[in-house]
């Protein structure tokens, strides 16, 4: 597997998807989110693309299910994280390709098309923006200028008590590439599904982060979610530090 030869995938979807933007009519899936033919179309190239390269390799994508998920490497797609913005004309949404080994992110990409912007880790090396090595965040961690990310459902479902700033901004693979760059301090990014955090888990780790569960404080364990399951807690992600800050100053109503 070469990063290189993700990235030449992801920049096909990212024309397609730039094909789309601005003119795309969205239409409600059963559990009401969006979906759009954007969606549709790059899952379709990006599970052709696999399928050629590594046959024997499993896929879970948002839009078309699951295939040969025990396999020992698994592709997690989402054709466009942040659809909602999307479909909305805002640039925060991309493309996220992870791939694990034994249900461990190894590899990722995530790439926004608008503002140009990638966010990246080989199966070996550092974590990478635009390619250049990149950390998470250690320190000024409660600076009332510092921010994390949170669902946009925050006020209902939590409460919370962070002298920062809190920013929903729509993507959860937007929320662990801007903590694994060192922009944000830290992210709360709900129960997500693999396919949303696949990438930015590989790209988070090599950065120096770490995602862990709200209530039991554990590590989060992907493997219960290769079948297309949520997370079963909410899910914090940063800098060892900076996790521990935000669990105590996080909770759920």
């Amino acid at each position: 597997m070469e990063l290189q030869q993700v990235r030449a995938w992801v920049r096909e979807a990212a024309a397609i998807a730039l094909g789309y933007y601005n003119t795309v009519e969205a239409r409600r899936k059963p559990d009401r989110s969006y979906v759009t033919a954007a969606d549709e179309e790059i899952e379709q190239l990006l599970r052709q693309r696999i399928k050629a390269a590594y046959p024997a390799h499993g896929i879970v994508g948002e839009e078309q299910g699951q295939h040969n998920v025990d396999a020992e490497y698994l592709w997690a797609i989402d054709p466009i994280d942040g659809t909602g913005a999307f479909v909305s004309g805002l640039p925060i949404w991309g493309i996220s390709i992870g791939l694990l080994r034994h249900g461990r992110p190894i590899l990722g990409c995530f790439h926004m098309p608008v503002m140009d912007e990638w966010y990246e880790a080989d199966v070996e090396g550092p974590a990478l923006f635009n390619g250049q090595p990149t950390e998470v965040m250690r320190d000024n961690l409660l600076d009332s200028e510092s921010w994390i990310c949170t669902p946009s459902n925050i006020h209902r479902r939590y409460t919370i008590d962070y002298p920062g700033k809190v920013r929903s901004l729509g993507s959860m693979a937007a929320y662990v590439s801007y903590v694994a760059r060192g922009t944000a301090a830290g992210a709360l990014v709900g129960q997500p599904k693999l396919w949303d955090v696949a990438a930015g888990l590989a790209v988070l780790e090599r950065a120096g982060g770490e995602a862990r569960l709200l209530r039991s404080r554990e590590p989060l364990d992907v493997r219960p979610m290769l079948s297309g399951k949520s997370a079963p807690e909410p899910v914090v992600v940063g800098s060892p530090e900076a996790v521990a800050l935000l669990l105590d100053r996080i909770k759920l109503r």
